[in-house]
């Protein structure tokens, strides 16, 4: 007995072939068309540009040494040309923030607005507007045992207190033996001693060379900084957080009021045989 032969399935998987060619043509011309237009079939050369390049982390508030940066060739496009484009542009600039190997050097990421400069008057990305304050900066002499050990860094925030000898002004009104009714023998009357009192909180640092600082404040600040200085105040410096936004209340504090608080002995006079 013979068997019919039948070419159904051979015609089957003709068309079987026949539907994965022309998927795989549609699906080749598709990523064509989006190669074409992204740019990258394009034959010709990418434009280079030489840049300056961070070749090493660099900290915040670090002055650039030639082995923190190097130059490389980098693709022109808006962001490369906006980077440094030689050397002495970075050397002896101060970073502003903390630049991450590989990173382009920008004028933004650097604290000093001119070059040669060593620190800016306006806070680091930030653009002069007349709105702002008369912002100056000011410099004033705090020894190491009054600046948290000589451990203060550019970019921290400080408050500053003040010591004064303070010296009791008459006011010209007539003295208890000359009035009629004579001062209360429990009044506390004013005398010379030294007076300490925090004057001004979270001014910024910018430049620290040893026991020299200069300060980042505004100008009628810095005025009361000139005064103090002149009435020969003697200066402390302390740390605060740079997430403390806070204005503290003081009263200040003087030797008596010491003495009360702390409830200190008076020395009497002894007697001896």
């Amino acid at each position: 007995m013979e068997l019919e032969y039948s070419d159904r399935n051979s015609r089957r998987s003709k068309v079987y072939i026949a539907v994965g060619i022309i998927v795989a043509l549609l699906v080749a011309a598709t990523v064509f068309i989006a190669l074409q237009a992204s740019g990258l079939t394009d034959q010709g050369e990418t434009e280079m540009r030489q840049v300056v390049v961070a070749a090493v982390e660099i900290p915040g508030r670090k002055s650039i040494e030639e082995v923190d940066v190097v130059m490389r060739n980098v693709p022109v496009d808006p962001i490369s040309d906006a980077a440094l484009v030689s050397l002495d542009q970075a050397l002896g600039r101060i970073a502003a923030v903390p630049i991450t190997p590989g990173q382009l050097i920008t004028p933004n990421l650097l604290a000093s607005t001119d070059q040669g400069a060593t620190f800016s008057i306006l806070p680091p990305g930030e653009e002069y507007d007349d709105s702002m304050p008369d912002l100056r900066a000011v410099s004033m002499t705090v020894p190491d045992d009054r600046a948290v050990g000589g451990t203060l860094l550019p970019g921290q925030p400080v408050d500053l207190i003040a010591t004064l000898n303070v010296t009791p002004v008459e006011d010209g009104t007539a003295t208890p033996e000359a009035s009629e009714e004579p001062a209360p023998s429990d009044e506390a009357r004013p005398v010379a001693g030294p007076s300490t009192k925090t004057t001004l909180q979270r001014l910024e640092i910018l430049v620290r060379n040893g026991s020299l600082y200069i300060l980042r404040t505004d100008l009628a600040t810095a005025e009361k900084i000139t005064e103090l200085q002149a009435a020969g105040a003697q200066f402390t410096f302390v740390l605060r957080a740079a997430e403390d936004e806070r204005t503290a209340e003081t009263e200040g504090s003087t030797l008596d009021r010491i003495l009360e608080e702390f409830e200190f002995p008076a020395p009497e006079e002894a007697e001896l045989p």
